[in-house]
């Protein structure tokens, strides 16, 4: 009987953790969106893709975010499954992600000129903060864990935001 209990927080969290992403997965818009933008959507599940930016930066994006999808997943089941290699793992992945490179002067054909400075402000954070997970897995600091996923996750907010709203 004890040997069950201490499997009971354990299975909570992980129930609670796949209840979060189907109902996240399963939200739908509000508003009905056009043939175009419902069509882009279903082959390329995630954020929906701004007015502002063409399909040639678009494509850059989809690519590049769709493994950085993958490994913020994984890195969220491992932080609230407290499994300190899928950590290390998911964060070291995102940190050495390649990044977009500002764009130069007289480079107006180059897709990352369409994205705002902010974007590549954000995306040096996120290097940054993914740093700190990975440290606080590789010591099992529950607390530092914890912090440094709650900071990482507000910047992947902070730059969805951006992406979407072109602040």
């Amino acid at each position: 009987m004890t040997h069950a209990r201490s499997r009971i927080p354990l299975v909570v969290a992980g129930v609670l953790s796949v209840g979060l992403l189907f109902q996240a997965s399963a939200a739908e818009p509000k508003k009905a969106a056009p043939k175009a933008k419902a069509a882009e959507a279903k082959e390329h599940p995630g954020l929906p893709a701004p007015d502002y930016l063409p399909e040639a930066a678009r494509t850059l994006l989809r690519k590049k975010m769709g493994r950085h999808g993958l490994d913020a997943r994984d890195l969220m089941f491992g932080v609230t499954l407290l499994r300190y290699d899928v950590v290390r793992a998911a964060a070291q992945r995102i940190a050495s992600e390649p990044r977009l490179v500002r764009p130069e002067a007289g480079a107006e054909d180059d897709p990352s000129t369409f994205l705002p400075e902010r974007f590549f402000v954000l995306q040096d954070e996120v290097r940054m903060r993914a740093q700190a997970v990975a440290a606080a897995a590789e010591k099992r600091d529950d607390t530092a864990l914890a912090e440094s996923y709650g900071l990482l996750v507000q910047t992947c907010v902070s730059c969805h935001s951006v992406y979407l709203k072109r602040e």
